[in-house]
């Protein structure tokens, strides 16, 4: 498998923290140069997930910044109903812009869209994996099949068997 990091910075969303978690696939994170989160991720993931953090061996950079003052990201994360966690997400990302940020909330990721920055959830991390040789199709394809019955993350039945699909198409599995 490469081993070789990739650059990248990823802001995360306590969601894919706890949904990787939940599929053993934590350790996929490791494959980025940073990991940022703040304050209140961290919590909301150690309420969730006990001892997730002396369990698993993951760099993380506990960021603490102040609220945004952007008043057009104010005003879409009040409209789009962001938790304090994603706010908190969306100030680092701010000072981070070449980051990749990581959330499973379709309200965040609109807003992330919306102001021109790069997002993945749980899913495009378990692809990323087959892409970055971290995981071979077959195994990502099996994590697919388990996230109704392991993990507590939302995604509708026909997204899920229409990436599950593309999987076996792609690798002839």
């Amino acid at each position: 498998m490469d081993m070789t990091k990739s650059p990248l910075k990823i802001v995360c969303d306590a969601g894919p923290i706890i949904h990787l978690d939940e599929l053993d696939c934590l350790n996929l994170l490791n494959d980025f140069h940073e990991i940022l989160i703040g304050p209140t991720v961290k919590n909301e993931v150690q309420v969730n997930r006990k001892n997730i953090f002396s369990r698993v061996n993951l760099q993380i950079t506990e960021v603490t910044l102040k609220n945004p003052t952007d008043p057009t990201i104010l005003t879409m994360c009040r409209a789009f109903l962001l938790d304090a966690g994603e706010i908190e997400s969306l100030v680092i990302l701010e000072k981070e812009p070449e980051a990749l940020f990581l959330t499973d909330d379709a309200a965040a990721r609109l807003v992330v869209e919306r102001m021109g920055f790069k997002v993945h959830g749980t899913i495009g991390i378990l692809l990323r994996s087959i892409r970055r040789k971290q995981m071979k199709p077959g195994d990502v394809l099996r994590i697919l099949e388990s996230v109704p019955l392991k993990s507590t993350l939302f995604i509708k039945p026909s997204l899920l068997e229409e990436i599950k699909r593309k999987v076996r198409n792609e690798f002839n599995l």
